[in-house]
């Protein structure tokens, strides 16, 4: 029979095998992509918020300019708004993206000497309702959080990214991506896999991601502090006459439908109480009613961005509908 002292000595090299393939695993594969390995695809768990701080922090990044938000903005392109404004844009948005994230993120890049002359800010509802968790998808890069490097890179060699990292690697076996953020170059999201279901079979692509709601009008109690964070952000770009354009987004009809019209005024109240020039596209009922002009109900397509930067950066507030015009009013 094994002596005890054998059996704990063989429970502790299992531990430390076990171990030693985590941190193997996580630094090779790099699920969350912090390690700066690119033999592999980009995959689906990018820490976006720590690659495109990096990639913006190296020295030959010449970036002036940004876009903001939530993942609804990473189809905005910004050699688009480069080409209308003269800035140089960068696409900083971030999936489930927060005002607060943009402010400490806009602050970083500046304490390191990078200029900020121009922002676009799209505005989500959500955003103010939900309590965002940190993940290995959405650590800050240190430079934002202030957390040491020997921190941050050793959450991520004992993360839990196995689901993650074998993700990653049938990804790139695959023969087309299915999804790919541009961190190195624009920044933006290209969502291959969405645009060829839809074009193969377009009626089972609106049965998948169009459901009708299974819930309706629901009162919303608004986190205080995310208005808070929202109002320091815009007097930071103000003290520092950044120029910033913000809008709130053109929902989807049923997207806008799972709050109750009562707490959608009160959140446009608020907001338009902080900064009273962000332009309202959610009034667009010509693109809220067309599941065309959209990926899923909370995403729209890069076509409805493109109308978003034209009336931001050369219309003031219409928004140009194909075969129709829009006014948006800044107040409702």
């Amino acid at each position: 029979m094994m002596s005890n002292r054998a059996w704990n000595c063989w429970v502790s090299a299992a531990f430390l095998f076990g171990g030693l393939v985590v941190v193997i695993f996580n630094y090779l594969v790099d699920p969350y992509e912090v390690f700066g390995h690119h033999y592999l695809r980009s995959g689906y768990a990018v820490n976006e918020r720590f690659r495109k701080v990096n990639h913006l922090l190296r020295g030959d990044v010449q970036n002036d300019s940004y876009i903001l938000g939530s993942s609804v903005m990473g189809v905005f392109d910004p050699d688009v708004a480069s080409r209308i404004t003269g800035h140089s844009f960068y696409n900083l948005s971030f999936l489930a993206g927060t005002p607060k994230e943009a402010f400490d993120t806009l602050r970083a890049l500046k304490r390191h000497g990078k200029p900020i002359k121009e922002v676009l800010i799209g505005i989500d509802f959500y955003q103010f309702y939900e309590r965002p968790r940190i993940l290995p998808t959405n650590r800050p890069h240190p430079v934002v959080s202030a957390e040491s490097w020997l921190s941050f890179y050793s959450s991520y060699l004992f993360a839990s990214g196995l689901w993650q990292g074998l993700t990653r690697i049938a990804h790139h076996l695959q023969g087309q991506p299915s999804i790919f953020f541009d961190v190195d170059g624009t920044g933006m999201y290209h969502l291959y896999e969405y645009d060829r279901t839809r074009a193969s079979n377009p009626e089972q692509y609106n049965r998948d991601h169009f459901q009708p709601n299974a819930w309706n009008g629901a009162d919303i109690r608004w986190v205080e502090e995310r208005f808070v964070e929202f109002a320091e952000l815009c007097k930071w770009l103000d003290e520092n006459q950044i120029e910033a354009k913000l809008f709130i987004h053109p929902f989807y009809r049923d997207t806008l439908a799972t709050i109750s019209e009562q707490s959608y005024l009160e959140f446009k109240a608020r907001l338009l109480k902080i900064r009273p020039d962000i332009v309202d596209f959610s009034v667009a009922r010509d693109i809220a009613r067309d599941t065309s002009w959209y990926y899923d109900k909370r995403h729209y397509r890069a076509a409805v961005a493109d109308m978003i930067m034209a009336a931001m950066f050369q219309r003031g507030d219409t928004f140009v509908v194909p075969g129709k015009s829009v006014v948006q009013s800044r107040r409702r």
